[in-house]
C-alpha cells in the first residue's frame, strides 16, 4: 500500500510531544482524558473543602475518599465498627492486594469528610433542641425537618451515589471495577531532601520544603541540568520519574515561556539511545503514544503483531476513542485523514480472522455496564441481625444476563469443541462485543458445558495471530496486571532486551496499575521488576525505568 509519509522515522524514539495541535492535544496543561487515571486526580487548584486533597475531575482522578475500599471504611466508622473493611471488588487468583499508601491516603480523606459530616450533624441536632425562649424545644424544622434517622438514611444515599460514581470511573479507565494504582503519582508538594529543593535553596535562597509543586522550580532545575558542557542525567531522571504525565505537559509548555526554547528539543539534543527514547515516551500524552506505537507496528518493516495485540486488546472504549481521534495526526501530521484510518491501516497490513479481530477492537465499541445496571447491582451489606451497615458491594451476577451467558457459552462450544473445524466468526462476535463481566460469566458457564477452560479451547481450536489475540483478550479481562507482568517478563527474558516494548510497558502503565503489575510479576518470577531491570538494563536508562516502577 502507499503509506502516508511521517516526519518521524520508523523504529525510532516517539515523536516530540506536543507536535500534534488538533483535538486539544497540542501544548500542555490539563485535559480530560480516559488515560489520565491517576488515583489522586491531579489538578492544580485549591480544594473545595478545607484540609487539603484534590477535587474530582470527570475522567481524571478517583472520587476523593470514596474509592474502594475507602468507602467501606467510611461506613464502618459511621457504624462504630472496627477492623479491616470487606473487599467489595472481585479478586482474581493472582492478585488480591492493593496499594497500602493509596489506602492510607484514602482513609485520611474519609476521616476528614466523616468529621465534617459529624460536626454538621451535631450542629443541626443541637439547633433542633435549642430553647425558644419560653422553655419549649424547637421543632425539627430548625434542623431542616430531618431527624437523626433521616440524616443517616440521607448519608446512605449519598454513599451509594458516590460509590457508583467511582465504579463508573473505574470502568471508563480499565473496563472493570477493580482497584488499581500507579507507581508514578502527581508531586503535590516538595519534601526535604528532594534534589530540586536542595538546588533551589542553594541557588535561589528559598526553601521549597512542604511547599506545593512549582513548575517554575522544576523548569529552572531542568534548564540548569542541560547548561554548559555535559548533562546532569540524574537531575532529569528525578523530575521526569516523580511527576505525572499531566505535570510533564505543564513543564513542556512553561519551559518555552521561561526560556524561549523547546524543552523536548533540548532534551533530544542532550540525550541518546534507549535513555532518550524512554524520556521522550514520558513526555508524550498517552493517547498519542498509543497511536504512535500502533503506527510503528504497522508502518515499520513488517508488522509487529504483538504490539497491536497488546494495545488494542487492553484499552477501554474511551481510550480507543481518544486513540482514534489522534491517530490521523500521528500518521500524517500535515494531511487531513479519515477517522477510520486506523481500520484501513489494519485491513491493509493484516489478514484473515486476525484482521477482523483487530478491526473489531479498534472500533472501541464493546458493550459496557450502564450506570442503571450498576445502580441496580450495588447493594447494601446487611449484618447477621438484619441491620444495614451503610457499606455497599456489587452483586456481580446482577450485572449479567445469566440466561444469555449460558446460551453464548453453548454457542462457543458449538463453534469449536463440538464441530470439525472452528467457527472463528462466533468467537470474534462474542469476545469482541460483550462487556467484561458478561464474558467472565460466559467463560464460567463454558467450563460447565465443556469441562475445559476457555483458554484451553482457544489453544485447541484456533491458531496463529488470531489465537494470540484471543488469548491476550481473555488474560486481560481475567487479570490485566498479570497479563502485563507476563509481557514485561517476555520483554526482558532470554538473549537481548526488547527495549521498545519494555519502555512502552513501563511508561504506559506507570500511572495506571504498575503497583498491581509488580505484585503479579513477583508471583510469576519470584523476583521483583526492579531486580530484573537491575540485571537486564544499564546506566541512566536503567535508573529511569527503575525510578518509574519504584523499589519494591
Amino acid at each position: 500500500m502507499a503509506y502516508y509519509q511521517s516526519n518521524y522515522p520508523n523504529s525510532g524514539p516517539p515523536p516530540p510531544p506536543g507536535q500534534y495541535g488538533g483535538y486539544g492535544y497540542g501544548g500542555g496543561g490539563q485535559y480530560n482524558s480516559a488515560y489520565n487515571v491517576n488515583q489522586y486526580g491531579y489538578q492544580q487548584q485549591q480544594p473545595q473543602y478545607g484540609g487539603g486533597g484534590h477535587n474530582y475531575v470527570a475522567g481524571q482522578g478517583a472520587v476523593p475518599g470514596f474509592t474502594v475500599p475507602a468507602v467501606q471504611q467510611y461506613s464502618q466508622m459511621n457504624q462504630g465498627q472496627h477492623g479491616p473493611p470487606p473487599m467489595a471488588m472481585p479478586t482474581t487468583g493472582h492478585i488480591q492486594n492493593y496499594d497500602s499508601h493509596l489506602y492510607q491516603y484514602q482513609m485520611q480523606q474519609q476521616q476528614m469528610m466523616m468529621q465534617q459530616m459529624q460536626m454538621m450533624q451535631m450542629q443541626m441536632m443541637k439547633t433542633s433542641v435549642q430553647d425558644d425562649g419560653d422553655g419549649a424545644e424547637q421543632t425539627e424544622e430548625s434542623s431542616g425537618g430531618m431527624s437523626e434517622e433521616d440524616m443517616k438514611e440521607k448519608m446512605k444515599v449519598m454513599m451509594k451515589e458516590t460509590f457508583v460514581k467511582e465504579l463508573v470511573r473505574r470502568e471508563r479507565v480499565s473496563g472493570t471495577f477493580e482497584m488499581t494504582s500507579g507507581t508514578v503519582k502527581p508531586l503535590e508538594k516538595y519534601e526535604a531532601g528532594d534534589p530540586v529543593v536542595e538546588w533551589y535553596n542553594t541557588e535561589r535562597g528559598e526553601d521549597l520544603t512542604d511547599k506545593p509543586w512549582s513548575k517554575d522550580a522544576d523548569c529552572e532545575y531542568l534548564n540548569e541540568a542541560m547548561k554548559g558542557a555535559g548533562t546532569n542525567e540524574d537531575a532529569i531522571i528525578t523530575v521526569v520519574a516523580s511527576r505525572c504525565n499531566s505535570q510533564r505537559q505543564e513543564l513542556k509548555k512553561y519551559f518555552k515561556t521561561m526560556y524561549g526554547k523547546d524543552l523536548i528539543e533540548e532534551l533530544k539534543s542532550e540525550l541518546s539511545g534507549d535513555f532518550k527514547e524512554a524520556i521522550m515516551a514520558c513526555f508524550v500524552k498517552p493517547a498519542i503514544y498509543d497511536a504512535w506505537c500502533i503506527k510503528e507496528a504497522i508502518y515499520g518493516p513488517g508488522t509487529d503483531e504483538e504490539t497491536l495485540i497488546e494495545i488494542l486488546m487492553t484499552r477501554t472504549n474511551a481510550q480507543i476513542a481518544e486513540l482514534r481521534e489522534v491517530y490521523g495526526d500521528v500518521v500524517s501530521p500535515h494531511k487531513k485523514t479519515s477517522e477510520s484510518l486506523i481500520e484501513k491501516d489494519i485491513e491493509d497490513d493484516t489478514s484473515g480472522d486476525f484482521k477482523r479481530l483487530l478491526i473489531s477492537a479498534s472500533t472501541g465499541n464493546r458493550n459496557e455496564i450502564s450506570q442503571d445496571q450498576l445502580e441496580e447491582a450495588v447493594q447494601e451489606i446487611i449484618r447477621e441481625d438484619g441491620e444495614g451497615t451503610g457499606m455497599y458491594e456489587v452483586n456481580y451476577e446482577a450485572l449479567c444476563d445469566m440466561d444469555r451467558a449460558k446460551r453464548e457459552a453453548e454457542q462457543l462450544y458449538k463453534a469449536g469443541e463440538a464441530r470439525w473445524g472452528t467457527d472463528e466468526e462466533t468467537f470474534n462476535r462474542i469476545f469482541s462485543t460483550r462487556d467484561y463481566y458478561s464474558l467472565r460469566a460466559i467463560w464460567k458457564e463454558y467450563v460447565k458445558i465443556t469441562q475445559r477452560d476457555i483458554l484451553n479451547s482457544v489453544d485447541r481450536e484456533t491458531s496463529g495471530d488470531f489465537k494470540a489475540g484471543l488469548r491476550a483478550l481473555v488474560m486481560n479481562i481475567r487479570c490485566r496486571p498479570m497479563y502485563f507482568a507476563e509481557r514485561l517478563q517476555k520483554a526482558m527474558k532470554g538473549l537481548g532486551t526488547k527495549d521498545s516494548a519494555l519502555i512502552r510497558l513501563i511508561v504506559s502503565r506507570s500511572e495506571i496499575d504498575m503497583v498491581q503489575i509488580k505484585e503479579c510479576f513477583l508471583k510469576l518470577t519470584d523476583q521483583t521488576v526492579w531486580k530484573w531491570l537491575e540485571n537486564d538494563c544499564s546506566g541512566d536508562y536503567r535508573k529511569l525505568l527503575q525510578a518509574l516502577v519504584g523499589l519494591n
